[in-house]
């Protein structure tokens, strides 16, 4: 790309982001967090209750890039963030990831 095309691009994105993206992901996470603050577990369970459902494990991927490129940020998602570092902290998932890295050689979630 030639180099006087890349500011005209770079406010293009920038005003894609700021006016779609930014509020689309906080209302998103803001539902998610509100969902695990009211369900049975008071933020300690999964989004459906107290039990792990295939949404919560649905949920891993989308949350670990969220985290990587969206702003999913501790300090404003608290109990998100807590909720996906559970996920990713059970044995199964550990087994799932080793697998992963055995065959791959590495391991990073991406678009």
């Amino acid at each position: 790309m030639p180099f006087f095309i890349k500011p005209i691009t770079r406010a293009i994105t920038g005003k894609i982001s700021e006016a779609f993206l930014e509020p689309n992901f906080k209302a998103h996470f803001g539902f998610l967090e509100q969902q695990l603050k009211t369900a049975p577990g008071g933020g300690g369970g999964f989004l459906c209750g107290d039990a792990l459902l295939q949404a919560d494990v649905m949920m891993i991927f989308p949350l670990q890039a969220a985290q990587a490129w969206a702003g999913l940020e501790k300090a404003r998602y608290p109990v998100l963030c807590a909720y996906l570092e559970r996920l990713v902290a059970r044995e199964a998932y550990q087994r799932a990831e080793g697998r992963v890295l055995q065959v791959q050689g590495s391991f990073k979630p991406v678009f």
